[in-house]
Protein backbone atom coordinates (compact mmCIF):
# COMPACT_ATOMS: atom_id res chain seq x y z
CA UNK A 1 0.00 0.00 0.00
CA UNK A 2 2.63 2.02 1.01
CA UNK A 3 4.48 1.46 -2.23
CA UNK A 4 1.61 1.66 -4.34
CA UNK A 5 1.10 5.20 -2.92
CA UNK A 6 4.95 6.39 -3.67
CA UNK A 7 4.67 5.01 -6.79
CA UNK A 8 1.36 7.38 -7.58
CA UNK A 9 2.80 9.73 -5.56
CA UNK A 10 5.52 10.38 -8.01
CA UNK A 11 4.24 8.98 -11.23
CA UNK A 12 6.48 6.80 -11.72
CA UNK A 13 5.58 3.86 -14.36
CA UNK A 14 6.07 0.28 -12.56
CA UNK A 15 8.17 -0.68 -16.17
CA UNK A 16 10.59 2.07 -15.82
CA UNK A 17 10.79 1.19 -12.18
CA UNK A 18 11.72 -1.96 -12.51
CA UNK A 19 14.57 -1.20 -15.15
CA UNK A 20 15.60 1.33 -12.44
CA UNK A 21 16.20 -1.46 -9.66
CA UNK A 22 18.07 -3.56 -12.57
CA UNK A 23 20.16 -1.27 -13.36
CA UNK A 24 21.23 -1.04 -9.74
CA UNK A 25 22.32 -4.27 -9.72
CA UNK A 26 24.13 -4.20 -12.32
CA UNK A 27 26.36 -1.38 -10.79
CA UNK A 28 27.11 -2.68 -8.14
CA UNK A 29 28.15 -5.89 -9.62
CA UNK A 30 30.38 -4.51 -11.90
CA UNK A 31 33.21 -4.01 -9.01
CA UNK A 32 32.81 -7.65 -8.17
CA UNK A 33 32.78 -8.83 -12.14
CA UNK A 34 36.36 -6.69 -12.31
CA UNK A 35 37.91 -8.35 -9.36
CA UNK A 36 37.04 -12.02 -9.82
CA UNK A 37 38.48 -10.94 -13.74
CA UNK A 38 41.60 -9.77 -12.11
CA UNK A 39 41.87 -12.73 -9.82
CA UNK A 40 41.69 -14.88 -13.10
CA UNK A 41 44.19 -13.03 -14.96
CA UNK A 42 48.12 -13.66 -13.95
CA UNK A 43 49.79 -11.29 -12.79
CA UNK A 44 53.13 -10.11 -14.49
CA UNK A 45 56.00 -10.05 -11.88
CA UNK A 46 58.19 -6.75 -12.60
CA UNK A 47 60.81 -8.47 -10.59
CA UNK A 48 60.74 -12.06 -12.81
CA UNK A 49 60.42 -10.00 -15.68
CA UNK A 50 63.87 -8.21 -15.13
CA UNK A 51 65.49 -11.45 -13.89
CA UNK A 52 64.48 -12.55 -17.70
CA UNK A 53 65.71 -9.82 -19.15
CA UNK A 54 68.85 -9.79 -17.69
CA UNK A 55 69.50 -13.44 -18.49
CA UNK A 56 68.50 -12.44 -22.26
CA UNK A 57 71.52 -10.07 -22.17
CA UNK A 58 74.22 -12.45 -20.38
CA UNK A 59 73.70 -14.94 -22.80
CA UNK A 60 73.59 -12.61 -25.78
CA UNK A 61 77.24 -11.04 -24.37
CA UNK A 62 78.33 -14.48 -23.85
CA UNK A 63 77.89 -15.60 -27.30
CA UNK A 64 79.47 -12.66 -28.28
CA UNK A 65 82.35 -13.16 -26.17
CA UNK A 66 82.78 -16.19 -26.86
CA UNK A 67 83.08 -15.61 -30.42
CA UNK A 68 85.51 -13.18 -29.98
CA UNK A 69 87.69 -15.97 -28.19
CA UNK A 70 87.74 -18.15 -30.75
CA UNK A 71 89.06 -15.59 -33.26
CA UNK A 72 91.58 -14.81 -30.47
CA UNK A 73 92.67 -18.21 -30.41
CA UNK A 74 92.93 -19.04 -34.19
CA UNK A 75 94.91 -15.47 -34.92
CA UNK A 76 96.94 -16.67 -31.74
CA UNK A 77 97.84 -20.51 -33.86
CA UNK A 78 98.06 -18.46 -37.01
CA UNK A 79 101.17 -16.23 -34.64
CA UNK A 80 102.88 -19.65 -33.38
CA UNK A 81 102.16 -20.75 -37.19
CA UNK A 82 104.65 -17.48 -38.17
CA UNK A 83 106.98 -17.97 -34.98
CA UNK A 84 107.86 -21.17 -35.77
CA UNK A 85 108.62 -20.57 -39.41
CA UNK A 86 110.47 -17.84 -38.06
CA UNK A 87 112.17 -19.93 -35.67
CA UNK A 88 113.10 -22.67 -38.24
CA UNK A 89 115.19 -20.51 -40.06
CA UNK A 90 117.02 -18.66 -37.54
CA UNK A 91 117.72 -22.32 -36.70
CA UNK A 92 118.86 -22.70 -40.41
CA UNK A 93 121.43 -19.94 -40.29
CA UNK A 94 122.67 -20.94 -37.09
CA UNK A 95 123.94 -24.15 -38.20
CA UNK A 96 125.81 -22.38 -40.74
CA UNK A 97 129.81 -23.13 -40.10
CA UNK A 98 131.39 -19.27 -39.34
CA UNK A 99 134.97 -18.95 -41.51
CA UNK A 100 137.65 -19.25 -39.47
CA UNK A 101 139.91 -16.04 -40.29
CA UNK A 102 142.70 -17.98 -39.55
CA UNK A 103 141.93 -20.60 -42.05
CA UNK A 104 142.45 -20.14 -45.74
CA UNK A 105 139.75 -20.06 -48.03
CA UNK A 106 138.51 -22.55 -51.18
CA UNK A 107 140.75 -20.31 -53.39
CA UNK A 108 144.22 -19.93 -51.07
CA UNK A 109 143.94 -23.75 -50.80
CA UNK A 110 143.57 -24.80 -54.49
CA UNK A 111 146.47 -21.79 -55.17
CA UNK A 112 149.62 -23.39 -56.46
CA UNK A 113 152.72 -22.61 -54.73
CA UNK A 114 155.22 -19.84 -56.64
CA UNK A 115 157.18 -21.81 -58.71
CA UNK A 116 157.22 -19.34 -61.66
CA UNK A 117 154.87 -21.57 -63.59
CA UNK A 118 151.23 -20.62 -64.28
CA UNK A 119 148.67 -23.61 -63.51
CA UNK A 120 145.02 -22.91 -65.50
CA UNK A 121 142.91 -24.22 -62.60
CA UNK A 122 139.10 -25.53 -63.63
CA UNK A 123 136.08 -23.21 -62.88
CA UNK A 124 134.02 -24.43 -59.62
CA UNK A 125 131.02 -26.22 -60.70
CA UNK A 126 127.78 -26.55 -58.39
CA UNK A 127 126.86 -29.95 -57.87
CA UNK A 128 122.82 -29.13 -58.80
CA UNK A 129 123.71 -27.19 -61.71
CA UNK A 130 125.54 -30.44 -63.01
CA UNK A 131 123.05 -32.77 -62.76
CA UNK A 132 120.39 -30.60 -63.92
CA UNK A 133 122.79 -29.89 -66.73
CA UNK A 134 123.41 -33.75 -67.44
CA UNK A 135 119.55 -34.35 -67.54
CA UNK A 136 118.81 -31.41 -69.74
CA UNK A 137 116.32 -30.28 -67.58
CA UNK A 138 116.43 -25.98 -66.93
CA UNK A 139 116.94 -24.98 -63.41
CA UNK A 140 113.66 -23.24 -63.69
CA UNK A 141 112.12 -26.22 -63.99
CA UNK A 142 113.91 -28.37 -60.90
CA UNK A 143 111.30 -27.28 -58.23
CA UNK A 144 108.30 -28.50 -60.46
CA UNK A 145 110.46 -32.07 -61.07
CA UNK A 146 110.56 -32.13 -56.97
CA UNK A 147 106.70 -31.07 -56.25
CA UNK A 148 105.77 -33.65 -58.33
CA UNK A 149 107.81 -36.57 -57.20
CA UNK A 150 106.38 -35.38 -53.48
CA UNK A 151 102.49 -35.26 -55.31
CA UNK A 152 103.49 -38.58 -56.56
CA UNK A 153 104.17 -40.42 -53.53
CA UNK A 154 101.35 -38.71 -51.86
CA UNK A 155 98.89 -40.62 -54.28
CA UNK A 156 100.30 -43.82 -54.01
CA UNK A 157 99.65 -43.62 -50.51
CA UNK A 158 103.97 -43.43 -49.23
CA UNK A 159 102.88 -40.99 -46.90
CA UNK A 160 105.80 -40.57 -44.79
CA UNK A 161 108.28 -40.04 -48.07
CA UNK A 162 105.56 -37.55 -49.36
CA UNK A 163 105.54 -35.33 -46.17
CA UNK A 164 109.26 -35.30 -45.91
CA UNK A 165 109.33 -34.41 -49.65
CA UNK A 166 107.25 -31.77 -49.44
CA UNK A 167 108.90 -30.36 -46.60
CA UNK A 168 112.09 -30.55 -48.23
CA UNK A 169 110.33 -28.29 -51.04
CA UNK A 170 109.45 -25.88 -48.89
CA UNK A 171 112.73 -25.39 -47.23
CA UNK A 172 114.21 -24.57 -50.29
CA UNK A 173 111.73 -22.94 -52.64
CA UNK A 174 108.98 -21.06 -49.53
CA UNK A 175 108.32 -18.48 -51.89
CA UNK A 176 107.36 -20.37 -55.08
CA UNK A 177 103.76 -20.68 -56.76
CA UNK A 178 103.42 -24.24 -55.78
CA UNK A 179 104.72 -23.53 -51.96
CA UNK A 180 100.63 -23.12 -51.18
CA UNK A 181 99.93 -26.73 -52.20
CA UNK A 182 102.99 -28.11 -50.62
CA UNK A 183 101.93 -26.45 -47.11
CA UNK A 184 98.13 -27.70 -48.53
CA UNK A 185 99.18 -31.31 -49.31
CA UNK A 186 101.42 -31.82 -46.22
CA UNK A 187 98.08 -31.13 -43.98
CA UNK A 188 95.70 -33.71 -46.32
CA UNK A 189 98.69 -36.30 -45.40
CA UNK A 190 98.29 -35.74 -41.92
CA UNK A 191 94.17 -35.52 -42.41
CA UNK A 192 94.59 -39.32 -44.79
CA UNK A 193 96.52 -40.51 -41.58
CA UNK A 194 93.66 -39.60 -39.32
CA UNK A 195 96.37 -36.94 -37.28
CA UNK A 196 93.68 -34.23 -37.33
CA UNK A 197 95.60 -32.55 -34.62
CA UNK A 198 98.46 -32.05 -36.85
CA UNK A 199 96.58 -31.53 -39.47
CA UNK A 200 94.41 -28.56 -38.43
CA UNK A 201 98.20 -27.15 -37.59
CA UNK A 202 99.42 -27.53 -41.60
CA UNK A 203 96.06 -26.38 -42.66
CA UNK A 204 95.58 -23.22 -40.85
CA UNK A 205 99.43 -22.39 -42.47
CA UNK A 206 98.07 -22.44 -45.41
CA UNK A 207 95.74 -19.78 -44.45
CA UNK A 208 98.36 -18.04 -42.16
CA UNK A 209 100.91 -17.74 -44.91
CA UNK A 210 99.13 -18.18 -48.42
CA UNK A 211 95.95 -16.37 -47.83
CA UNK A 212 95.41 -14.91 -51.21
CA UNK A 213 96.89 -18.36 -52.67
CA UNK A 214 94.02 -20.92 -54.28
CA UNK A 215 94.50 -23.57 -51.54
CA UNK A 216 93.14 -21.65 -49.11
CA UNK A 217 89.98 -21.36 -49.11
CA UNK A 218 90.50 -25.86 -49.52
CA UNK A 219 92.72 -25.58 -46.44
CA UNK A 220 90.18 -23.56 -44.57
CA UNK A 221 86.87 -26.36 -45.42
CA UNK A 222 89.66 -29.29 -44.36
CA UNK A 223 90.11 -27.23 -41.02
CA UNK A 224 86.10 -27.70 -40.71
CA UNK A 225 86.90 -31.32 -41.42
CA UNK A 226 89.32 -32.01 -38.93
CA UNK A 227 87.46 -30.31 -36.06
CA UNK A 228 84.25 -32.63 -36.99
CA UNK A 229 86.55 -35.84 -37.06
CA UNK A 230 87.87 -34.83 -33.52
CA UNK A 231 84.09 -34.38 -32.54
CA UNK A 232 84.53 -30.79 -32.06
CA UNK A 233 81.29 -29.70 -33.28
CA UNK A 234 81.45 -26.00 -32.63
CA UNK A 235 84.83 -25.35 -33.94
CA UNK A 236 83.60 -27.31 -36.94
CA UNK A 237 80.39 -24.66 -37.82
CA UNK A 238 82.63 -21.79 -37.14
CA UNK A 239 84.74 -22.91 -39.90
CA UNK A 240 82.17 -23.52 -42.40
CA UNK A 241 80.44 -20.66 -42.01
CA UNK A 242 84.07 -19.13 -42.76
CA UNK A 243 84.26 -20.37 -45.78
CA UNK A 244 80.50 -19.24 -46.48
CA UNK A 245 81.45 -15.74 -45.72
CA UNK A 246 84.37 -15.65 -47.58
CA UNK A 247 84.17 -17.78 -50.42
CA UNK A 248 80.75 -17.28 -51.83
CA UNK A 249 79.39 -19.21 -54.92
CA UNK A 250 82.85 -21.61 -54.82
CA UNK A 251 83.17 -25.38 -54.93
CA UNK A 252 84.50 -24.92 -51.41
CA UNK A 253 81.14 -22.95 -50.55
CA UNK A 254 78.60 -25.75 -51.08
CA UNK A 255 80.38 -28.67 -49.46
CA UNK A 256 80.67 -25.85 -46.47
CA UNK A 257 76.84 -25.49 -46.66
CA UNK A 258 76.12 -29.82 -47.10
CA UNK A 259 78.77 -30.10 -43.80
CA UNK A 260 76.75 -27.77 -41.69
CA UNK A 261 73.21 -28.80 -42.80
CA UNK A 262 74.37 -32.56 -42.00
CA UNK A 263 75.54 -31.09 -38.41
CA UNK A 264 72.64 -29.86 -37.68
CA UNK A 265 71.11 -33.20 -37.54
CA UNK A 266 73.87 -34.72 -35.20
Amino acid sequence: MGVTMLISKYAIPYRSYMGLLAAMFLLAGLPACASFKNLLRPKEDPQMLEIQQRLFRISKLNSSTKQKVDDIHTRIVELQATADSLEANLNKLAARPMPSPEAPTSKEKLKPPETGIKVKTAPEKSVTGAKLKKAGVSPKLYPKREYKKAYEAYVKHRFDEAMALFKKFLNRYPKHDLADNAQYWIGETYYDKKDYSNAILAFKKVVAHYAERSKAPDALLKIGYSYAALKDLENARIYFQKVIKNYPFSKTEAKARAKLKKLGNQ
